[in-house]
């Protein structure tokens, strides 16, 4: 392999806004120890990758003429054979594409998809396809062989940074976690081992003074999840890595719900020897609002199957697990019976709730056909159909998998909205068609899926719109958990890195806000931060899905603040990231129709703000104002609800306390 340096040295650092070819330094048509090198550029021309050719496949990223990716190289091991190792060209192909998409559901009723496109189709059936884009750059592995099936014995995957460079890594061994940044120097990390860690996606990089970066992938269909080892050298290397192909099965997991790998096979997919890859994604900016409000993992999705999606409604949800089936002032026991749902669905019906949430304990762990005698499903789904509210049946994923048919048809049959499966707990090849599968067959009998203790969003909702949303975050159940989890800190990081990889199921709306001291128990919990910071979560998180995750009893005591969290729409049409510094503070605006929805939140550290509103049409309207109280600083329930006039050339002065927030709802002033 050539000397790394002479590679970097090698590349050339011109900007442009087209794509563009620098090629045959010898006049040597495709004859593989040409030096070759080809340029592709985003339509504004801020993003440039160029790919060079010599012995092996390389590419280096830049960003206003700024390298922010030294050159990384790339390939695919299919069947022993290594494409991408002395490759030899044959075709390059470029072209420019600008296009509307219309989301079933998502952050804004229309998406301008917009890229320049580089393809270089390679002899041995391969070719490699980028995207690049105003936010950000993409790659993907094509194959066009004559056998039908394959083994992909590895994928090369690699980042490759200068000495001194940072990023913010998931803390854990797991998408439920924290975000900690970290310097990539190997003098830095001294403990981690490539045998045993694995660093879940997205990763965010600082890439120089200025600009971030954000790595993902998109598009993960029938293959196993990409996650990142640290190189094994002195360089600061990121390389991907992935679960084997699993040979067999066993038990585990929590409570035993899964079917983990026993035994595994020394490659990592069989697959069709004609597909297209996963995409492998960078995200890449100086501002920080492109992290919190970007659509690229829903563009680079396949598309949406055929199929009428008019049944396809995402809303807010009335949920039991939360505060423990907490029931205060009836005359019955709260806990997994049909009085506690029953109970459930007045309450949805009174604030315009559209689901309630049977969660576990409901049903025979590994037979979903066996119910809880306590807990009369047909009766229940009957009495919420009556007062137009729809129920979603949790049910264990492997078992849902494994009685697809039986279960769902059954569900279907009652008159179920749709199903929460959880405890995945494997993301190798097999574990990841699990999710398509599971989406399409729910899919035909228009049902909703919420998948719970699952790999990360891809962009299957795009191509199954039913999937409304995905856990793979550390979210409000952990103040049931953890004393510490779930800080200020991690709120306001959500939204510039899980945020950016699709919906997710964080859960807020916790009513015993405290800013000192929390106290950890399983009934009634506590939550960090503000109640205007937990209210504004409504706003800021992208959950189609959203539950209310404290006890009706509680919010009945603050009908004003219920009813303002509950007229959150999950959905919009419009979307406007008004300010925002990574792991500090947001604040963003999103329209439904004529109302605007516009709140922030705030981080450890308070922050003031003049709020403008010029994405106002001119005229007057009704605004109503959730904000930190006086004392919010030291009490987290304290906050102030007022009603005003405002106009599109108002003017709002707000501060938000240590892990505080606001909500503003606004609507057009009725004559």
């Amino acid at each position: 392999m050539e000397n790394y340096l002479d590679l970097k040295n090698n590349i050339v650092s011109k900007q442009n806004n087209k794509i563009f070819l620098f090629l045959f330094l010898m006049s040597c048509g495709v004859v593989s120890t040409c030096l070759a090198q080809y340029k592709i550029s985003s339509p504004n021309g801020r993003i440039s990758a160029e790919i060079l050719l010599k012995g092996n496949i390389y590419y280096s990223v830049s960003f206003k003429d700024e390298l922010v990716l030294e050159a990384s190289p790339l390939s695919i091991t299919i069947d022993g054979l290594v494409l991408g190792k002395n490759p030899r060209l044959l075709k390059v192909d470029s072209s420019s594409v600008d296009e509307k998409k219309y989301p079933v559901w998502g952050s804004r009723k229309e998406i301008t998809d917009r890229y320049n496109r580089l393809a270089l189709q390679f002899d041995g059936g391969f070719s490699i396809e980028f995207r690049a884009f105003d936010q950000g750059l993409a790659y993907r592995f094509n194959t066009n062989m004559k056998k039908k099936e394959v083994i992909v014995n590895d994928e090369e995957v690699a980042y490759r940074f200068p000495f001194g460079t940072t990023a913010w890594i998931a803390t854990d061994q797991s998408y439920e976690t924290n975000y900690q940044k970290t310097s990539l120097d190997v003098e830095q990390i001294t403990d981690f081992n490539n045998n045993l860690n694995k660093i879940y996606l997205p990763v965010a990089i600082q890439a120089t003074d200025q600009v971030k970066l954000l790595i993902t992938e998109a598009d993960l269909r029938g293959y196993p999840s990409l996650f990142l080892d640290r190189g094994n050298d002195y360089e600061n290397y990121l390389l991907g890595t992935f679960e084997p192909y699993t040979l067999s099965t066993k038990r585990g997991g929590f409570s035993n719900y899964s079917l983990i790998a026993n035994a595994n096979a020394s490659y990592i997919a069989k697959t069709s020897g004609t597909r297209s890859y996963p995409w492998r994604l960078m995200v890449i900016s100086d501002d920080d609002r492109t992290f919190v409000d970007c659509d690229l993992v829903y563009q680079l999705a396949s598309p949406q199957i055929d199929g009428e999606t008019g049944w396809i409604k995402p809303g807010k949800v009335a949920w039991d697990w939360w505060h423990d089936y907490a029931v205060e002032g009836e005359e019955f026991v709260g806990g997994v019976n049909s009085e506690t749902y029953l109970y459930h669905i007045d309450f949805a019906a009174k604030y315009g709730l559209e689901y309630i949430l049977i969660d576990w304990l409901w049903t025979d762990k590994y037979d979903l056909t066996l119910f809880n005698p306590e807990v009369d499903l047909k009766h229940i789904i009957d009495y919420a159909t009556s007062k137009d509210v729809g129920v979603i049946l949790w049910c264990p994923g492997h078992t849902l998998y494994n009685q697809m048919d039986e279960a769902l048809d059954l569900f279907a049959s009652y008159g179920a909205a749709g199903v929460k499966a959880d405890f995945f707990g494997r993301e190798d090849q097999t574990g990841i068609q699990m999710y398509e599968d599971l989406a399409k067959a729910a899919f035909r009998r228009k049902l909703l899926i919420d998948f719970h203790g699952c790999t990360k969003p891809t962009g299957l909702s795009r191509t199954y719109p039913n999937v409304i949303n995905y856990e793979a975050v550390a979210g409000n159940e952990y103040n049931k958990l953890s004393q510490d989890k779930i800080t200020v800190d991690h709120k306001v990081m959500l939204p510039f890195i899980r945020g950016l990889q699709g919906p997710m199921d964080f859960t807020p709306g916790g009513m015993r806000n405290i800013q000192t001291g929390h106290n950890l128990r399983f009934t009634l919990p506590q939550v960090h931060g503000t109640r205007s910071n937990e209210a504004a979560l409504f706003v800021i998180y992208n959950e189609p899905l959203k539950m209310l995750c404290d006890a009706p009893s509680v919010y009945e005591r603050e009908e004003d603040f219920t009813k303002l969290i509950a007229s959150v729409p999950t959905t919009w049409d419009e979307t406007i990231v008004l300010q925002a510094s990574l792991g500090k503070y947001i604040v963003e605006a999103r329209r439904s129709d004529d109302d605007w929805f516009v709140a922030g939140i705030t981080g450890s550290t308070p922050h003031e703000l003049i709020l403008n509103f010029p994405f106002l049409k001119a005229g007057e309207y009704q605004m109503t104002l959730l904000k930190d109280g006086p004392n919010a600083s030291r009490i987290g329930t304290d906050y102030l609800l007022s009603e005003s006039s405002l106009s599109n050339t108002g003017q709002l002065s707000i501060r938000m306390a240590h892990g505080g927030g606001f909500l503003i709802h606004i609507e057009p002033m009725q004559n």
